[in-house]
């Protein structure tokens, strides 16, 4: 269209644009906008409005933890990397949130990361199915540290969680030393029965006289 072309365009939008505010500036009663905050009063009984959410809204996670199998599926899927998963499966640790034969010590989505994907959800196995998309969305913060969320309280990520992690980290680390040790201990004792089998079975072979050979 050309040069002139353009700026007919775009003076065409300007004026589409302004013409829809002035509209809403002299008829203000026709404005259509729903307050963001969820629903709680303010100043004088004010009562912010319920937005519609629809049944496939992707909001704010929450995890049934006790379902939870620590399989690292919804972890190992999301694509920007914003969930991450300590805990284990191998003994009890001291105020850690109880899973599936799992012990929970973190497990938190960064939302200033998070682009509600889904994909976590649709990772979790069927035998466990415990991360879902909730219809809760203010997760609001001036401070980006602070929305990184512990689905383990449904809370923000504290400092005293991160002081807890670190300090559970030790007693993981020692309970998947033991049990590479119990599993090194365990493999030793077959391969020492195996040996102790083979040395017999050559032994009784050696002991037994051999049957001389019929004559015809």
């Amino acid at each position: 269209m050309g040069y002139f072309g353009d700026i007919y365009d775009v003076s065409k939008s300007i004026l589409t644009g302004m013409g829809v505010t002035l509209k809403y500036f002299v008829n203000p009663k026709t404005i259509t906008t729903v307050q963001y905050k969820r629903p709680e009063r303010r100043g004088e009984g004010e009562l912010h409005e319920v937005p519609h959410l629809p049944d496939m809204h992707k909001g704010i996670h929450y995890l049934e933890t006790e379902e939870c199998i620590m399989c690292w599926q919804c972890a190992n899927i999301c694509p920007v990397d914003c969930i991450v998963i300590e805990g284990t499966r191998d003994g009890e640790v001291e105020g850690a949130y109880q899973g599936n034969r799992a012990n929970l010590t973190r497990f938190t989505i960064d939302y200033s990361l998070c682009i509600y994907c889904n994909l976590c959800c649709e990772a979790c196995p069927e035998t466990s199915t415990c991360i879902h998309m909730g219809k809760e969305f203010d997760f609001t913060s001036y401070d980006q540290g602070s929305l990184v969320k512990n689905l383990l309280t449904d809370e923000k990520f504290t400092k005293e969680d991160l002081r807890f992690t670190t300090n559970a980290q030790s007693k993981i680390e020692e309970l998947a030393e033991e049990k590479k040790r119990k599993a090194a201990e365990a493999q030793a004792a077959r391969k020492a029965a195996a040996a102790a089998k083979k040395a017999a079975a050559a032994k009784k072979a050696a002991s037994t006289p051999d049957t001389p050979a019929k004559k015809d």
